[in-house]
């Protein structure tokens, strides 16, 4: 919003919690990052959908081969990577900004395991709608303690907050997050025999059936965001700088896939969990193209309506995250487990996008409840409330 000499920062990071900077509300906002992490979001559903509400035979036809790619390379990989890319245009990155943020994420994760999981999982065995074989090896317990999305981003900011307490985002961080890659087989798994250590690590490198997400490597993502957002935030040519992250990504996806001939992964949902280094250099490499192709778009195809549904869908982007996970799991109660038709999951799919869409739409009311936000999220929501950033004329000009 705009009047006379002041322009209003359209809000905080909706991943980070950041309010942007003076730097990167006078540069405008990298519409780019907008379009793909708003995309990530939808595949993120698409995928769910899929593989909660599909049947088994749906998932390999060639409509689930496409969505199963959408819900992958292009997803959580593109998520993370802008989570990290994001920081390079915030005003306050303070260690104490982004821990408290990571530990917001972290407990909303495991909120989100309740509410999504255990709950419904427990309530519909009370009364008879599944049984306990029906949906193995998903017992309540299992799915509390599942390490997914919100605990894997928590974490990655508490580590960029530490890292940043020695130095800003640069080679050193590529070069961290290659050796986490490197690293992650040799420690994956390791267990010191006590709870009181085993229980904390489990979510850094464990490889429980329900750890999907595991700080390492998941980290590399964000950590190589942080470095790319930093080179187009001082960049004088943007669209430059894009150019030459989408060479850098078909080159990267050249070695990857070259690396994967040679020394194949398995293709199945568990390797991409674990992620070994051969799909991670080919996953960054679509990441890089797909940044590529996103600036691209959003430079050549004139603003319209679908732009700004999917930028306030990348706005909103943890509300909507958490939201169709509610409307993915509770459903299951009414069309049953893995049993739709190709048809029908497609007309779910479509369905659950508006749904989505819809119920996290902002609702001021709702986001001031205590339970929704821990003490920490509601000082941060009332600083974005009380917080303008001010452009002046001169600035402007």
């Amino acid at each position: 919003m705009e009047r006379a000499g002041v322009r209003v920062a359209a809000g905080f990071d909706p991943v980070t919690g950041l309010a942007p900077s003076r730097e990167a509300v006078g540069a405008g906002r990298v519409r780019a990052f907008d379009l793909a992490r708003g995309l990530a979001v939808v595949f993120m559903i698409l995928v769910h959908v899929l593989f909660h509400w599909g049947r088994p035979e749906t998932w390999s036809t060639l409509i689930g081969t496409v969505v199963s790619f959408l819900g992958g390379p292009l997803a959580m990989p593109v998520f993370m990577f802008l989570m990290g890319a994001s920081l390079a245009f915030s005003s306050r990155s303070s260690f104490s900004s982004l821990a408290l943020r990571g530990l917001w994420l972290v407990w909303l994760g495991y909120l989100l395991n309740i509410l999504r999981g255990t709950l419904p999982a427990t309530l519909a065995m009370e009364v008879g709608i599944v049984t306990q074989g029906q949906i193995d090896p998903f017992t309540p317990w299992w799915l509390l303690s599942t390490v997914d999305v919100h605990h894997m981003a928590g974490l990655s900011l508490l580590t960029i907050a530490l890292l940043r307490l020695g130095s800003k985002p640069s080679w050193t961080w590529v070069a961290l997050g290659v050796a986490v890659v490197a690293v992650t087989p040799l420690v994956r798994g390791l267990s010191f025999g006590t709870p009181l250590l085993d229980a904390p690590l489990t979510p850094v490198w464990g490889d429980a059936p329900n750890v999907y997400y595991a700080l390492m490597p998941w980290v590399v993502y964000p950590l190589v965001g942080a470095v790319f957002g930093m080179y187009v935030a001082r960049a004088r040519d943007r669209v430059a700088t894009f150019r030459r992250a989408g060479a850098l990504g078909a080159v990267l996806c050249a070695v990857g896939g070259a690396w994967i001939l040679v020394d194949p992964p398995g293709f199945d949902i568990n390797t991409y969990w674990r992620q070994p280094a051969q799909m991670v250099v080919g996953i960054m490499g679509v990441v890089f193209l797909w940044a590529w192709l996103c600036e691209v778009v959003t430079r050549r195809v004139p603003a319209n309506r679908a732009f700004d549904v999917v930028y306030g869908w990348s706005g909103r982007v943890i509300a909507m995250y958490f939201a169709h996970w509610l409307i993915v799991t509770w459903s299951i109660g009414l069309i049953g487990f893995r049993s739709l038709s190709l048809e029908a999951v497609l007309v779910g799919m479509v369905v659950a996008v508006a749904l989505t869409a819809y119920v996290s739409r902002p609702r001021p009311r709702l986001a001031a409840l205590a339970w929704v936000h821990a003490p920490w999220a509601a000082w941060a929501h009332r600083r974005h409330l009380a917080e303008r950033v001010v452009v002046p004329d001169a600035e402007r000009a």
